[in-house]
């Protein structure tokens, strides 16, 4: 509910918990990973569905799960570094807004679907961007 640009505070607060975590235990197992991502997507699906269809709106700005989901996606299988935190904050806020081909055409989709599958393809497109960006400097 703070004003002003919602989705981005949900990215960089997920940026940031996501960080504290691999600092407390100093690794992120790729299958605790896909747990919570599985379960904030699933309960973030049912809760979108519910809050959209108890204020009226297709897709609320206060809705913000959607953003936390697409961040945790954003960061899978990626070394957790600095400059990965950064890029993988800004490309998926980016792909987000400017929903690319065929995230738009996911919006529609009803019963809290569309709230977060948009947001899970621009994690999708976000991780795959650092994925190659990754391997280039590796190369």
């Amino acid at each position: 509910m703070i004003p002003g640009a919602p989705g981005t505070y949900a990215s960089v607060a997920t940026t940031l918990l996501f960080y504290a975590a691999y600092r407390i235990s100093f690794r992120i197992a790729p299958e605790l990973h896909v747990s919570v991502l599985c379960l904030v997507t699933f309960l973030g699906t049912l809760a979108s569905a519910e809050t959209s269809r108890n204020c009226g709106h297709e897709d609320p700005q206060f809705i913000v799960i959607d953003e936390i989901a697409g961040q945790l996606l954003t960061f899978f299988l990626l070394p957790v570094s600095l400059l990965n935190l950064v890029l993988g904050t800004a490309l998926f806020r980016i792909i987000d807004i400017w929903k690319p081909f065929p995230i738009r055409k996911l919006e529609p989709l009803g019963n809290g679907v569309g709230i977060m599958a948009d947001d899970l393809m621009a994690g999708v497109y976000a991780n795959l961007i650092l994925q190659l960006i990754n391997w280039a400097a590796n190369q």
